[in-house]
């Protein structure tokens, strides 16, 4: 008889279980609040302009690369054009300093040390430890829960390049070597590439991935994105419900066998998967009855970060400006996380999709706490004050960088950390989930819970950071995980 398994949440890492599911035999029914897939892989149409709420670069995008073969699996980037870009970002320090940050890391170094010759040795060291990560392959494609001891030797051969990376590099954040480094700018400047609490192991990672072609955009951005992955779900037989909102886990004998929605329904299957947001999943709809220490810890001690993004419809062609910018701001940016001294713009010109003909898009972001905006429901009108405040600095930050568009501004849409928690229940529109301190080691959230059969976890807060292929490589591993327990042998494709 085949089984039933119920997915909450229709991100990417659900439809990937999804998908992964009916390829393996499974009746597959997933739930989404929403209207649309993909969650957090989020894009909206605002007039004749489209706003993109998440893929700056995917990890994956080069064919024949590890998470290429792994997208693929799940029907996306079949034929999607990919934009790479010569320049992945300069920072501009208002003052006529300015730092690129080059795909091709022989072209960064020479511009690095250009800059900042008495930084030599740091520098090299760090690309040197991303040239040797962009030739090596982690071993992603089983769950941790299948290694065996046996498996140690094969995997010691294939990551021996990367041990002397990881030994210097996985220890440290990216704070603590920039600590290292003597020339103020360089060091104020890659303090911009990713937050300085994340192991410089991840920022090595990036530049490794850019190096391969492999952290490309996929033109037209996420929700067609998202969309190529539901169509792989619908086309396997799997369904999708949408603006179905589940109200509760449904528990019986210690197993998980349903769901209540907001309806008053119910549905009954043999599994139950969650790839929602793993706060709300632990304390609403399993009620706070089955946390464990390190979940507990974790909410409770880990930092967060997320931001507020004010976006343009523009009236005016920016294809021959510079794409991704960070620019200094003339007056910091205070938004409940310490001071904002820049902000990111991104030029979506590079994407002709996303705008009408002569006509662009400019994204500018900078961090944000979640508690700043308070509540838009029981104070509506401070809310949409704050919004206008910050739409306002950063228009004049956008003017100041890109004369042009003074006056050319058709649309003005402004995103919060609330917008994501009202869309997708991310827990504080934290849309990476934790930042992970190297001193956790690695880190990740046990996808069963103690003393509740029948139950997964998969999604970004299992691994963080996982972004969207971490995301998408638990809805994988969850449904290998079910294989085996029921002795099905796995299949990919």
């Amino acid at each position: 008889m085949t089984k039933k398994i119920l997915i909450v949440g229709a991100g990417v890492a659900g439809l990937s279980a999804g998908i992964h599911a009916c390829r393996n035999g499974y009746d597959v029914e997933l739930y989404e609040m929403h209207n649309l897939p993909g969650g957090l892989c989020a894009a909206w149409a605002r007039k004749d302009y489209t706003f993109d709420g998440c893929i700056h670069w995917l990890i994956g995008s080069r064919s024949g690369s590890q998470f290429n073969r792994l997208w693929r699996e799940v029907g996306a980037l079949k034929e999607t054009k990919i934009i790479d870009h010569e320049i992945f970002m300069t920072i501009e320090d208002g003052s006529g300093k300015s730092l690129n940050i080059y795909s091709d890391l022989d072209h960064l170094q020479t511009h690095l040390l250009e800059m900042a010759p008495e930084d030599e040795i740091p520098v090299k060291q760090m690309i040197d430890a991303a040239k040797t990560m962009s030739k090596v392959n982690m071993p992603l494609e089983k769950p941790d829960e299948f290694f065996r001891i046996w498996d140690i030797p094969v995997m010691m051969i294939k990551m021996m390049p990367l041990f002397k990376v990881l030994g210097r590099f996985s220890r440290i954040t990216v704070a603590e070597f920039l600590a290292e480094l003597k020339n103020p700018f360089l060091k104020e400047a890659l303090a911009l590439v990713l937050p300085i609490d994340y192991t410089m192991t991840s920022l090595i990672g990036t530049l490794a991935s850019l190096h391969s072609s492999d952290a490309g955009f996929p033109e037209g951005g996420s929700l067609p994105f998202a969309r190529s992955i539901e169509q792989c779900f619908l086309e396997l037989g799997g369904r999708i419900h949408y603006n179905s909102k589940v109200k509760q886990i449904l528990v019986r004998d210690n197993g998980a066998y349903g769901l209540l929605l907001d309806n008053g329904s119910e549905v009954q299957g043999d599994y139950v998967i969650s790839a929602a947001d793993l706060h709300s999943t632990l304390y609403d709809l399993l009620g706070g009855k089955y946390l464990t220490p390190r979940i507990k810890d974790s909410f409770a001690n880990l930092s967060l970060y997320s931001s507020a993004q004010v976006n343009l419809g523009l009236n005016t062609d920016l294809s021959s400006e510079a794409k991704k910018l960070v620019v200094r701001l003339d007056h910091p940016i205070d938004l409940g996380c310490g001071p904002n001294r820049y902000a990111y713009l991104t030029n979506y010109s590079f994407d002709p999709t996303l705008a009408p003909t002569g006509k662009s898009v400019l994204a500018a972001m900078v961090y944000s706490s979640y508690e700043y905006w308070g509540s838009p429901t029981s104070n509506r009108e401070r809310y949409r004050e704050k919004k206008e405040q910050l739409a306002d600095k950063l228009i004049k930050a956008a003017v100041k960088r890109f004369p042009t568009i003074k006056d050319k501004i058709e649309v003005v849409d402004v995103v919060t950390p609330l917008t994501y928690n009202r869309y997708t229940a991310v827990w504080k529109g934290a849309y990476m989930a934790w930042i992970v301190p190297p001193s956790a080691g690695r880190f990740n959230i046990p996808r069963t819970l103690p003393d509740l059969k029948s139950f997964y976890l998969a999604g970004q807060w299992v691994s963080p950071p996982a972004g969207l292929p971490g995301s998408m490589l638990t809805g994988r591993h969850v449904i290998q995980v079910i294989c085996r327990k029921d002795k099905k042998r796995f299949i990919k494709i």
